[in-house]
């Protein structure tokens, strides 16, 4: 008989595979199968958090699964989104859905604040700058959208300034925090700005992709740093 892999090992190649098959199915725009397979990742991050709550104080495990279960919330009406044709209600679960991942992201920064981590304008700055190519996309192509969607980019750059001002684990926290990051801004710029199938078949894949690992290393990292406490 062959070694048993150890359990991390086991959730790693889970995640990846779910993963993948979120992915694939989200670019491909397969609505039954992507309603499937796209809550799968944040499930098994779900029961990660809840398999190591006795090691970690009850606050930080109940920051940790508020990130989970808003960005879960937040999942569905993206996918919502993605899939509506009517004008106003694609706007409407757009509002939503952005307003649901502003709680994911104030969970992180509530729990890694707690960490001691304390982010400074020079960490700041440079993402919330970035994420002003989105807004001005934005006042171009939607502007009633964006005053929801400004505020939750910049609870956004908050939460990845603050992810690069942790202590520890790095430099895996400070990824996550710039690929959540890279992750929405790229879906402005997909639905505004590009028009070839392909390119926007690959926008919707760097979108799903890039946010499922962002999750991960989030998730896993907190989860490593809180236990050390």
């Amino acid at each position: 008989m062959g070694r048993r892999l150890p359990d991390r090992r086991l959730f790693d190649l889970a995640y990846a595979a779910t993963t993948a098959a979120a992915t694939v199915t989200g670019a491909l725009g397969h609505r039954r199968a992507a309603a499937l397979t796209k809550p799968l990742p944040m499930l098994l991050l779900a029961g990660k958090v809840a398999a190591g709550a006795r090691g970690r104080d009850a606050v930080d495990t109940a920051g940790l699964a508020g990130a989970v279960a808003f960005s879960m919330a937040g999942d569905r009406l993206m996918f919502l989104e993605e899939f509506e044709t009517e004008p106003v209600a694609k706007d409407r679960y757009l509002r939503l859905g952005a307003s649901l991942f502003a709680g994911a992201q104030l969970s992180y920064i509530a729990t890694m604040w707690r960490a001691g981590a304390r982010p400074s304008a020079r960490q700041l700055l440079p993402r919330v700058g970035l994420l002003g190519e989105s807004a001005a996309v934005l006042a171009r192509h939607r502007p009633a959208l964006l005053p929801v969607l400004g505020t939750y980019g910049n609870t956004l750059a908050t939460m990845s300034a603050t992810a690069s001002a942790m202590s520890g684990p790095q430099p895996r926290l400070r990824i996550g925090g710039v690929t959540f990051l890279l992750s929405d801004l790229v879906i402005i710029n997909r639905r505004h700005l590009i028009t070839d199938p392909r390119l926007r078949m690959a926008g919707e894949a760097w979108v799903l992709g890039s946010y499922f690992a962002a999750q991960y290393l989030l998730i896993g990292g907190l989860a490593e740093r809180l236990r050390r406490r």
